[in-house]
């Protein structure tokens, strides 16, 4: 399941067609390398907001003269300060009546370096920092953009669905909110493949990507291509009841669905597992592996089911 990508060289001296699978790709990564490091506000008003910071300081408060003005009467006035030092952005707070929180953790008096993706909660609000050069800052402009999609599916790709679920994930336990992801694969892919060849195998995949989306998805789910055969549903906000809702509907429109090519009808079920983030879970991998696992349990007690990956007790 090897995840194909190909990059030219970037001539940026003429002007040529562009190759929507390989170069755009190349245009973002060369645009992102002219972003500066951000702070995007995930909880709070306004919502998606992104605060360039190029500069040399930067105060986040409540009162007009911040550099960082936030809408939030549980910010104080001058809450924290961020600041360029040799090793990157640091963080600390200005003596604020509720305190500065990295991570879900008081910084104290402390000054903090910044890292990728670092959740900072001031008061109500929240907000994840990216450093510069970033191309997940352009997926936060533009989540339809050509070199995030899988052409043959017309899903997310597995890069970009995987920065989604690292992203998703982080932002879940800063918020303590739901956040459950599905996983499937074809079942018998590889006999597809043998019988119809990897034609009718790709029309499999083609199809199956647009009954993905016919499964009633809301707005913010994100579905993805996460290998050849292999799919990922990323569902914010969604618990563990409401995520085997989604998988029963995607392996019911698959199983029902007739998969025609040329004089033949495929026959095809998926095998699907379902995981929600729970205590246990210490990083997005986790989430996946017990996703995986379920999925696993369900290809080996019969196929074409959803397996619920068990909660902690």
């Amino acid at each position: 399941m090897s995840d194909e990508k190909k990059i030219p060289a970037y001539d940026s001296e003429s002007t040529r067609i562009i190759n929507p699978a390989t170069d755009t790709l190349k245009i973002d990564m060369e645009l992102a390398k002219a972003t500066d490091p951000v702070l995007i506000i995930i909880r709070g008003t306004p919502q998606g907001k992104k605060y360039s910071l190029k500069d040399a300081q930067y105060v986040l408060g409540r009162d007009k003269s911040a550099d960082i003005q936030l809408q939030d009467p549980n910010v104080s006035r001058h809450h924290a300060k961020i600041s360029k030092t040799k090793d990157g952005l640091e963080i600390e707070d200005c003596g604020s009546r509720n305190g500065t929180y990295l991570n879900d953790e008081n910084i104290g008096i402390a000054k903090k370096t910044l890292s990728k993706e670092d959740m900072i909660k001031v008061g109500s609000t929240i907000l994840k920092y990216l450093p510069a050069g970033e191309l997940e800052t352009l997926y936060h402009t533009n989540l339809t953009n050509a070199a995030s999609i899988d052409k043959l599916t017309n899903l997310y790709n597995r890069n970009f669905i995987s920065d989604v679920l690292e992203a998703e994930f982080k932002r879940a336990k800063a918020l303590h909110s739901p956040f459950s992801i599905v996983l499937f694969d074809i079942d018998s892919f590889k006999k597809i493949n043998d019988t119809y060849g990897h034609d009718g195998g790709d029309v499999v995949l083609t199809a199956i990507g647009q009954k993905i989306k016919n499964s009633e998805l809301r707005e913010r789910d994100m579905p993805g291509r996460y290998g050849g055969e292999e799919f990922l549903v990323i569902l914010p906000g969604s618990d563990l009841q409401q995520a085997a809702e989604v998988a029963e509907r995607i392996r019911n429109n698959i199983a029902t669905h007739q998969f025609n090519y040329e004089q033949s009808v495929i026959p095809v079920t998926v095998s699907l597992g379902v995981a929600t983030l729970n205590k246990d879970h210490a990083s997005a991998t986790d989430l996946y592996k017990a996703a995986d696992k379920a999925l696993y349990e369900s290809k080996h007690t019969g196929k074409n089911k959803v397996t619920l990956a068990p909660e902690p007790a």
